[in-house]
């Protein structure tokens, strides 16, 4: 190990609420690490009204120790707030219920010293543990959990576990820490995957198995059972924003087993049943646990078959989001900005305030954005996405569309396709100022840059923004290979989807885009929204300034039967005239 004033100083955290007695024998614990490095320990009390604080400031430790109380937020929240608070440059995050060995954080510095950006250890089960099924079944969950991530080529999200986990301090702030809302507002579990997606993408992550921190598993019956209704929901909440890991999130839930799939999924789907059943196992549970019955697998089974059943209860009433879809509506903008003096932009530009309106209602009315990737995976019959998903995708990535991405989609969690002009010499919207609308600055490289840093995908939008279709097959080849040479100059990945100029494609228009290594290519609905099955005719649903109220609620709910209407509208207006 590197001398004591080289190692990084570590602040260890540890959130706790309504936990006394065990958060105090976790720091008298913490209180016997050894580290020849600078170290302190903050505890996040979230809220806790049992004497937690009292308790915890008459324990005297070697280091620096901070005891900080706030209002009741959740552990994502909580975790948060320890980080804030916390000096360290790797932040060590614990929960209430680790007692931790004396070796414990040098392990993790010796992982983050080998190059690891973050770090899990081990959790075997603490041998104070209250005996019982209940235990038992969390040894055999930390045991299988361990050997799995040991053998891993590479750590998934679903082997990040928050309640030992460590991480350099400015990779944790880049990533914005963890998701308070997956642990608030009466949701649990998941937000230490969610986190670990994020890191996973640009990020290492080791798994050290001499890192170790014994669980003390000190759940009751009652509270175990309530966290699988409460599960249900945070999962959905985690599938709505990563569909692709809905199949890897269930099969932990054994979704393919025929217990699940032909008895405890369908009681799981009648009124008032799950509940009941869910009731009557954890009150029996918890008298069975005190007797010799505690033991007793036939006890274990029928418990965990209620805990299953009030899983798949919770699933299937925020089910919206289920992963059964196999597409999605695709949504495009233009300017989000407000141009009311030029005719031409006012049209095709919609205000930040509005476009604020029109995220929250979807979000609202539990619809769920997806990224292109999931939505590619989706048409290729990879992966199914939920219902009411939504692809939203930018035309010509005019200047403004880095602001919103940065104030508007960020803070959502929002995923965006978005397509870029890169032949324009001025850097403007030329296509339109022949026309006389008023000039536009466009991304250069180093804002499309910030922009994929916002989890906003950039596509090609074509070199000059020119009607394709008729041109010739050379100007074809400059407009499509052309613009994918313009990204390699620009340090930009190859482009994978492909918008065409004012959404006009024919024949061979798609057949250069396909021909250039384009996987998607995409057009506007006029007449009718068609199914997604041709790739390189992806139709999206155009948002203008006056699709406001019914106009914006039928074009991104039934854009089908909107434009259906259109068309007979059209038709009867037409044979009148005539």
């Amino acid at each position: 190990m590197t001398a004591g004033s080289d190692l990084p100083f570590v602040s260890m955290i540890v959130p706790t609420y309504q936990r006394r007695d065990m958060v105090c024998e976790t720091v008298e614990a913490i209180g016997r690490i050894r580290y020849a490095g600078r170290f302190e320990l903050v505890v996040i009390i979230d809220g806790s009204d049992d004497g937690t604080e009292e308790a915890l400031r008459r324990i005297a430790l070697p280091f620096p120790y901070r005891i900080i109380w706030q209002p009741n937020g959740g552990l994502g929240h909580a975790r948060n707030r320890g980080a804030a608070e916390a000096g360290g440059d790797i932040l060590f995050f614990l929960d209430d219920d680790m007692i931790c060995t004396p070796n414990l954080v040098s392990e993790h510095v010796k992982s983050h010293l080998a190059g690891a950006d973050a770090v899990n250890g081990d959790i075997p089960l603490d041998g104070s543990s209250p005996p019982g099924f209940l235990t038992q079944g969390i040894a055999a969950w930390s045991e299988n959990s361990a050997q799995v991530t040991a053998h891993a080529d590479k750590l998934r999200p679903f082997h990040i576990f928050g309640g030992q986990f460590s991480v350099r301090r400015d990779v944790f702030f880049e990533l914005g820490g963890f998701d308070p809302t997956f642990t608030s507002n009466g949701n649990y579990g998941q937000e230490d995957a969610d986190f670990g997606v994020r890191l996973l993408r640009k990020h290492t992550a080791r798994f050290n198995p001499d890192a170790i921190s014994f669980h003390r598993y000190i759940v009751t019956p009652r509270e175990n059972m309530r966290r699988s209704f409460r599960a249900g929901r945070s999962d959905m909440m985690f599938i709505r924003r990563y569909p692709s890991l809905a199949r890897e999130l269930f099969e932990y839930h054994k979704i393919d087993s025929r217990n699940v799939r032909y008895i405890l999924r369908p009681i799981a789907s009648l009124p008032l049943v799950p509940r009941m059943i869910a009731g009557l196992a954890w009150r029996f549970a918890a008298v069975a646990l005190r007797t010799p019955l505690r033991d007793n697998r036939l006890v274990a089974r029928m418990y965990y078959a209620g805990q299953q059943i009030a899983y798949w209860s919770s699933i299937r009433r925020h089910g919206h989001g289920f992963p059964d879809a196999r597409t999605a509506h695709v949504l495009c903008y233009h300017a989000i900005a407000d141009h009311p003096d030029d005719p031409t932009l006012a049209t095709y530009s919609i205000s930040p305030d509005a476009f604020v309106q029109q995220l929250d209602q979807l979000l609202d009315e539990g619809f769920t954005f997806v990224s292109a990737t999931d939505f590619l995976a989706c048409l290729r019959g990879r992966i199914r996405l939920p219902r009411r998903s939504i692809l939203l995708t930018f035309d010509d990535c005019y200047i403004d569309l880095l602001d919103a991405a940065r104030t508007i989609l960020r803070p959502r969690r929002i995923p965006a396709l978005a397509f870029a002009v890169t032949g324009m010499r001025s850097g403007t919207n030329e296509w339109d100022q022949k026309a006389g609308v008023r000039k536009l600055e466009l991304l250069d490289g180093e804002g499309l840059q910030e922009l994929r840093a916002l989890d906003v995908e950039i596509g090609a939008h074509s070199r000059t923004h020119r009607i394709m279709a008729g041109l010739s097959a050379t100007d074809l080849e400059r407009e499509t290979r052309g613009c994918v040479d313009d990204f390699a100059a620009m340090g930009l990945p190859r482009p994978r989807f492909f918008a065409y100029p004012h959404g006009v494609c024919d024949p061979r228009v798609m057949a250069a885009v396909d021909s250039a290594g384009f996987e998607l290519g995409f057009s506007l609905a006029v007449n009718d929204v068609k199914p997604h099955r041709n790739f390189f005719d992806i139709q999206r649903v155009q948002l203008v300034s006056s699709d406001t109220g019914w106009r914006y609620r039928a074009k991104t709910r039934a854009a089908r039967a909107y434009y259906l209407a259109g068309r007979v509208v059209r038709r009867i207006i037409g044979s009148r005239s005539a």
